[in-house]
């Protein structure tokens, strides 16, 4: 990585919507720190809320704040979990605000759901019990339940999106047990 060109975070406030996109799909991209994944990430959430830009202009941002926590995780910025947990805030957003999008698309909410509980990597029975006495747990199981709750609480927003059905229920249950987790 060493011969990689490092991209500064401060760089990243003056980058367009187009150098944006080029710069998260070339391969050779330079090296970027934690930290300025985390600026990644950031400036592409803060140009998707910008109510100042037109709607597609916000949704292609939104885009890229999925893929910039995505590259934040692949590239070694963060845990798997806390990467997850910021890819549903974004995509929970947009599907609130611009409504649900195409299946498999970062707005499809039966996507996001079937992705969430995927990325939790347990049943929710077992979340449950250990949500039983979590003041109990070591601090790296404490830490687990604090990031299924990140994944969860933005699910609240689309419920609604969701058909009548098992996936809903299913979603509803898992709801239920946010009041329960640190």
């Amino acid at each position: 990585m060493k011969d990689r060109q490092v991209l500064e975070s401060g760089a990243i406030s003056r980058m367009s919507l187009e150098d944006v996109e080029a710069f998260l799909s070339e391969a050779s991209r330079p090296y970027l720190t934690a930290q300025s994944w985390s600026a990644m990430r950031d400036f592409c959430v803060g140009r998707m809320q910008n109510r100042s830009l037109p709607d597609g202009q916000r949704i292609r941002w939104g885009d890229l704040a999925v893929q910039a926590a995505r590259l934040k995780f692949s590239e070694g910025g963060v845990n798997e979990l806390d990467a997850a947990g910021e890819e549903v805030l974004s995509r929970s957003y947009m599907i609130e605000n611009f409504g649900p999008g195409e299946p498999c698309s970062a707005r499809d909410p039966r996507a996001l759901v079937l992705y969430s509980v995927e990325k939790i990597g347990c049943e929710r029975d077992e979340v449950s019990r250990r949500a039983d006495g979590w003041d109990r747990l070591p601090v790296p199981e404490i830490l687990f339940l604090r990031r299924v709750k990140n994944i969860l609480r933005p699910l609240k927003k689309v419920v609604g999106c969701l058909e009548e059905g098992s996936l809903r229920e299913d979603l509803n249950a898992w709801l239920a047990l946010i009041p329960r987790l640190p």
